[in-house]
C-alpha cells in the first residue's frame, strides 16, 4: 500500500459540516468561513519517544493528539470546525493504522470536527495536528487579562492523574485505570470554554503543568500581580494522596501537566458557570509570583514541562 491508498483507505471521509467546499483528496481544502466569527487556528504534536512511549497504542496516540491539539482552541472560547493531519509512520502495520484511523475519526464525529486533509510519509512515529475554529468577533479570551481582585477557578475534571500515570509506565506504581483514562483520553473542555467567553478576563489551559501555564497568565497581564492559590480547594485525581502523599500530591497536580483543564481568571463579581473550582485569588504584586497557602512553591519543584528538556 502506498501514501495515497493508505490516504484513501484510512483518512478519506466525505466532510459533514456543509462550510466545507473543497476537502480531504485535493491540493489544499476549501471551507467558507461563518458570517460574524473571527477564526482560531492552533497546531500540535505527539512525538513518540517524547511525548508519548516509544511503543504506543494507536487508540491512545489517536486521542492524545486531537485532545491535545482541540484543547488549545477550548481555551480561546472557539468552537472546534475542521483539523488536518500529518502523519509520520516508521512502517505501515496495517492493523495500528487502522486501529488508529478509527478512533481519530470517532473522536472527530464526537468533537464536530471535520478531517479536511493532512499529509502521511515514512519517518519516526509523530503526528502533527492543526485545528481550526472560529469564535464570534470580539469574543475570543486570551491570555493578557488577568489583573488584581480576579479569582482563580479551574474548570475540568481533576488534577495529577497522567503525571502519575508517568509513574505507572516507569513500572515505581501499580496500575490505576483513572491515571491511564487521564493521560491517554484528555477531554478538551469546550462547553466550559464557550461558557466562559464573556465571564473570563484570561484564559488557559493547563497542558504544560498549572503553575507553569499560571505563569503565561502571569506574564502577559497588563498589570502586575502575583497570586495566591489555596492547596484545600486543588481538585486531586483519586488516590493520588494515598499512595504518594499529599506533598507530592500537591506537586503532580500543580506541575505535572497533560490535565487539560483550563484556568482562568474572573472577576469576583461576575457569574461564574457552575462546575468550577476556586482555588485562589490574583493580588497585588508580592516577593513572590505564586505563593501555595501563603508560602513560597517548594524550591525543589519544577514549574511544569519544558518543551527544550
Amino acid at each position: 500500500m502506498n501514501e495515497f491508498e493508505l490516504i484513501q483507505t484510512y483518512f478519506q471521509r466525505d466532510a459533514l459540516d456543509p462550510s466545507v467546499i473543497l476537502d480531504n483528496g485535493d491540493d489544499a481544502a476549501v471551507f467558507s468561513p461563518r458570517l460574524d466569527c473571527e477564526t482560531v487556528v492552533s497546531v500540535d504534536s505527539v512525538i513518540a519517544g517524547r511525548h508519548v512511549p516509544d511503543l504506543c497504542p494507536p487508540d491512545g496516540f489517536a486521542a492524545r493528539l486531537i485532545g491535545r491539539g482541540l484543547s488549545d482552541l477550548a481555551a480561546m472560547g472557539a468552537t472546534p470546525r475542521y483539523v488536518l493531519l500529518s502523519l509520520s509512520l516508521p512502517t505501515l502495520e496495517v492493523g495500528w493504522v487502522e486501529h488508529f484511523a478509527q478512533r481519530f475519526h470517532q473522536l472527530c464525529v464526537r468533537f464536530g470536527v471535520d478531517l479536511i486533509g493532512g499529509d502521511t510519509t515514512k519517518g519516526p512515529l509523530s503526528a502533527h495536528i492543526t485545528v481550526i475554529g472560529d469564535v464570534p468577533t470580539g469574543m475570543a479570551v486570551g491570555r493578557q487579562g488577568l489583573k488584581p481582585g480576579d479569582d482563580l477557578w479551574l474548570f475540568g475534571p481533576d488534577l495529577g492523574g497522567a503525571r502519575a500515570y508517568l509513574d505507572v509506565l516507569q513500572n515505581t506504581q501499580a496500575d490505576h485505570a483513572l491515571w491511564a483514562e487521564r493521560y491517554w483520553r484528555p477531554e478538551p473542555q469546550f462547553d466550559f470554554g464557550i461558557a466562559l467567553r464573556d465571564v473570563a478576563s484570561a484564559m488557559i489551559d493547563i497542558s504544560d503543568g498549572l503553575c507553569q501555564d499560571l505563569m503565561h497568565l502571569v506574564e502577559r497581564a497588563k498589570k502586575p500581580a502575583s497570586i495566591k492559590l489555596q492547596s484545600k480547594m486543588i481538585p486531586l485525581c483519586a488516590d493520588l494522596v494515598d499512595r504518594l502523599g499529599t506533598q507530592t500530591a500537591l506537586e503532580y497536580a500543580l506541575t505535572g501537566g497533560d490535565d487539560y483543564c483550563l484556568l482562568a481568571s474572573i472577576p469576583s463579581t461576575a457569574r461564574v458557570p457552575e462546575g468550577g473550582h476556586r482555588i485562589g485569588l490574583v493580588v497585588q504584586p508580592e516577593n513572590e509570583s505564586i505563593l501555595l497557602d501563603g508560602q513560597p512553591l517548594p524550591a525543589s519543584w519544577q514549574l511544569g514541562w519544558d518543551h527544550s528538556r
